[in-house]
């Protein structure tokens, strides 16, 4: 049974509420908890501070953000369907997509691009002009590393000339990168840092530990635990988990069985290179043997005329490399 206790004090960096538990907090990385905690309207000023530790815009760009129906539109129907997680719109009226990524996916940059792609078409109608498009921006936090090599843990990324880095401005696209794994143990003195360790926390003392620093982490822990707490939001998770096991057990099945036939036709492929290299290995041999008694035999039969010639058996043995007891024998 779970049981809180409401504060007296309910003024940040102090709970608005004492569990008498071992919460089990459900990881904000997760793409459905990331939503219901980053997506939520009556979380806006939680989600404003966090975009505004990383994404570089003016404050007054955050006034009035209003959340936007995820789905992107297709423009025929047979066009694809994008989702994303969390999809905004500032006060200027600039599209932003907030994407999380637990596991590992193919093709990431051509996904990002298209999400960006989408953003861009779905703001100009039939015989509009291209003047209507608005900026968009592309915020993908992953929970694993996507630049090998690379030991910064937040990027951002512009149309830029090669030569020189000039930024084409006219190219209304921006990406930001935040890879969790990357994020330095020791504070870096960013504001983000903070927010990065709340995103990477699964135990409740380390989510304790953030909040008692900054206020605003204080709300975001505090709702992620009402998310914990409630029923459906944990039930919802867990099937999603189950249904995310389920599929790389299918998977796991699928590579097992793939790599059970390729080992039989490697096998058999093996097989019959086998053969095939052991006729050639088997005339190879016989040539071999063939030339060495044919060389062989000249020699004897040089050996038999220089005999005759009356030549001396040192000397034929010399020339010809046979023994004077063989060359006897002939």
């Amino acid at each position: 049974m779970f049981a809180r206790v409401y504060s007296e004090v309910a003024d940040p960096p102090f709970s608005r509420y004492t569990l008498f538990m071992d919460l089990e907090v459900l990881p904000p990385t997760d793409d459905w908890v990331f939503k219901l905690l980053f997506g939520d309207e009556r979380n806006r000023h939680i989600l404003v501070r966090f975009l505004s530790s990383f994404v570089e815009l003016p404050p007054e760009e955050y006034e009035g953000l209003r959340f936007l129906n995820p789905y992107l539109k297709p423009e025929a129907g047979e066009d694809k369907l994008g989702i994303l997680d969390v999809k905004l719109k500032t006060k200027g009226g600039k599209l932003i997509n907030l994407e999380i990524q637990v596991h590992p996916v193919k093709h990431l940059g051509k996904r990002l691009a298209f999400y960006l792609a989408k953003l861009i078409v779905e703001q100009i109608g039939k015989g509009e002009v291209y003047g209507v498009i608005q900026p968009v921006v592309c915020i993908c936090i992953a929970d694993y590393d996507i630049f090998s090599g690379d030991r910064g843990y937040m990027s951002h990324f512009q149309f830029c000339k090669r030569q020189d880095g000039r930024w084409l401005g006219e190219v209304p696209m921006e990406l930001y990168t935040i890879e969790l794994r990357k994020a330095p143990e020791v504070e870096d003195g960013s504001e983000a840092w903070e927010w990065v360790q709340f995103l990477r926390g699964r135990r409740k003392e380390e989510f304790e530990m953030l909040a008692e620093r900054n206020r605003d982490i204080r709300e975001a822990v505090d709702s992620l635990y009402e998310i914990s707490l409630d029923e459906e939001a944990r039930e919802v998770y867990e099937m999603r988990q189950k249904a995310w096991r389920d599929r790389m057990s299918q998977f796991a099945g699928y590579y097992e069985e793939g790599l059970e036939k390729g080992r039989e036709e490697g096998r058999e492929e093996g097989r019959e290179e086998g053969l095939e290299k052991g006729r050639e290995e088997g005339l190879e041999k016989g040539l071999r043997r063939g030339l060495e008694k044919g060389r062989e035999e000249g020699l004897e039969q040089t050996a038999r005329n220089l005999k005759l010639m009356g030549i001396p058996l040192a000397q034929i043995a010399q020339g010809t490399g046979l023994s004077e007891d063989r060359i006897k024998a002939l």
